[in-house]
């Protein structure tokens, strides 16, 4: 389904010829020389689901749920001598792809009523410059650990966007989801709250958050932020998202439909998700498959010299503590800084990594480092394993580290 963002205020005429446009496109796709009644027509009510509908005739055009009283309910407005009467953006969006046209412009374009009732009908589109749409592909590392990227559409002056997320199905096809939100500025970021579509109504949706300097948005080619939403297994989820600007909506349909993900972007998005699975822990150890281990992670604080010798003989130290109260790294080798740093138990426990990235006077530039968590079991507080990384001339190093360990005194509290 192709789309056009915004809303749109028709004037009446323009309306009652949009609306004959859509019955005379309705006799003719089902060969029908009157319209039915009403309900039936428009599809809502007791109508039969079995006999043509517009309900039927839009739901397969979009995705999503039609209201059948929502056309009808504007005729109405119409009926009653309404001069302007307004769709919303999604209903907007079907009409006018009922009958061939993508935008507003297009369709008010080929069918000029009076230079008057023409001009007035521009200057609703175009008040406020609230029609100048900006097209985005929007990346994200998403669901089944897979680089997706969709649709954004951005218009009423910064106001109003839409997603359209393609989902890569076996068969090669698209599967499209849609939500529509608002956008807030906040000094140097902006804010999104996103409403998508479940069932017959909408629902919360995600909240995004991008940051934009000082500049106006319509000038960035790039904006990276963050998003927390639901996945479609129902997972709380979070990550990076990246949009990227493209010249016109043609150019962003095409490469959101392509296969290919930029390298500039596969690198930065890659595994930047947070996944927080649809359970409810009953207790502390259904928090995670890890939790069985929390026992062992509690007692890594301590001090720790771990001598790491390279295949060449040579030899460097690096000394530090993890605190008993926050798990914080601290390092204690002057001149030395550990920059970035993680901690893992792996193997159901039998194995810690480490891995730093440093700056200051060390060999090391980044480690990765393995050994076994026996010296957490047992009396001993000295343990063997192994490293690998790169050096601080760019070289890779790898070898034997020798881990000297001296349990904390004051361990926290394990429930």
């Amino acid at each position: 389904m192709e789309t056009h963002s915004g809303s749109v205020i028709l004037t009446s005429e323009y309306f009652k010829l949009l609306l004959e446009k859509i019955h005379s496109e309705f006799k003719k796709r089902h060969q029908l020389s009157d319209l039915p009644k009403a309900f039936q027509l428009y599809g809502y009510g007791v109508f039969d689901e079995t006999r043509p509908s517009l309900k039927q005739d839009l739901e397969e055009i979009g995705t999503d749920f039609i209201n059948g009283k929502y056309l009808y309910d504007k005729s109405r407005e119409l009926e009653k001598g309404k001069s302007l009467i307004k769709l919303n953006q999604y209903y907007k969006t079907l009409a006018l792809l009922y009958l061939g046209y993508k935008n507003v412009k297009d369709f008010i374009e080929d069918h000029k009523l009076s230079d008057s009732e023409h001009e007035k009908q521009l200057d609703l589109i175009f008040k406020n410059n609230d029609e100048i749409t900006y097209y985005y592909i929007n990346y994200y590392f998403g669901e089944d650990n897979t680089i997706l990227k969709g649709q954004t559409i951005i218009s009423n002056n910064w106001k109003k966007i839409q997603h359209i997320f393609m989902y890569p199905l076996e068969d090669g096809t698209l599967k499209e989801h849609y939500s529509h939100g608002s956008i807030k500025r906040q000094g140097d970021t902006i804010t999104i709250k996103t409403n998508t579509l479940s069932g017959d109504r909408y629902i919360d949706g995600a909240s995004e958050i991008y940051y934009v300097g000082h500049k106006a948005p319509s000038n960035i080619n790039y904006l990276i932020g963050t998003y927390c939403t639901f996945d479609i297994y129902t997972n709380t989820v979070a990550g990076r998202s990246i949009l990227e600007k493209c010249e016109s909506q043609e150019e962003m349909e095409a490469k959101s439909k392509s296969a290919t993900i930029p390298p500039y972007i596969a690198m930065e998005i890659r595994n930047k998700r947070i996944v927080n699975k649809s359970i409810v822990p009953k207790h502390a150890l259904e928090l995670s498959s890890n939790s069985p281990y929390a026992s062992l992670y509690g007692k890594l604080p301590g001090t720790y010299e771990l001598t790491f010798t390279f295949d060449d003989g040579f030899v460097e130290t690096l000394n530090f503590k993890i605190q008993p109260s926050n798990y914080e790294i601290i390092t204690l080798t002057e001149n030395v800084y550990i920059e970035k740093d993680r901690i893992e138990l792996l193997n159901k426990g039998s194995v810690i990594n480490f891995r730093f990235n440093f700056s200051g006077i060390i060999a090391l530039e980044r480690v990765n480092i393995y050994f076994k968590s026996y010296y957490l079991k047992t009396n001993s507080n000295t343990q063997k394993g192994v490293f690998s990384g790169i050096d601080n001339e760019n070289r890779l190093v790898s070898g034997e580290v020798r881990v000297n360990y001296e349990e904390s005194t004051n361990k926290p509290i394990l429930k």
